[in-house]
């Protein structure tokens, strides 16, 4: 089951659209260009202004660490509880996996539970799953 969470998880976290690069959105677009700190510092901006999205961008550039930037695992969680917050239905999603992953079942269950009401569709597959 795990397995299987974390391979899902892997295939929808975040991804960059499949048409390579074309995006309206101004820290993705630095990141196709391979801009990893301009990005970066573009979603903390917009985080600190209270952009979900932007937030779980954030964490995610720290969780997978790309280019320059430094993995930090406990700093991205900060970033997607924020999200989450906000209503980022993907850090949402992220932090019910890892609750799940820590064997915090009640906990996972709620954050899947409101990913899959802010609409990402693994989120609920997930909670049907635990």
């Amino acid at each position: 089951m795990k397995k299987l969470i974390l391979t899902a998880i892997a295939a929808f976290a975040f991804a960059m659209p499949q048409n390579h690069g074309i995006t309206n959105d101004p820290g993705l677009k630095l990141a196709f260009a391979k801009k990893y700190k301009e990005a970066l510092a573009n979603f903390i901006s917009r985080c600190s202004n209270n952009e979900g999205y932007a937030c779980g961008m954030a964490g995610y550039f720290y969780d997978k660490g790309f280019g320059e930037i430094k993995k930090d695992h406990k700093l991205a969680i900060k970033f997607y509880q924020k999200g989450c917050s906000l209503n980022d239905a993907d850090s949402c999603t992220l932090l019910g996996y890892e609750a799940y992953k820590n064997n915090d079942i009640k906990k996972a269950k709620k954050l899947l539970k409101k990913g899959c009401k802010l609409g990402n569709k693994d989120a609920c597959n997930y909670l049907n799953k635990i």
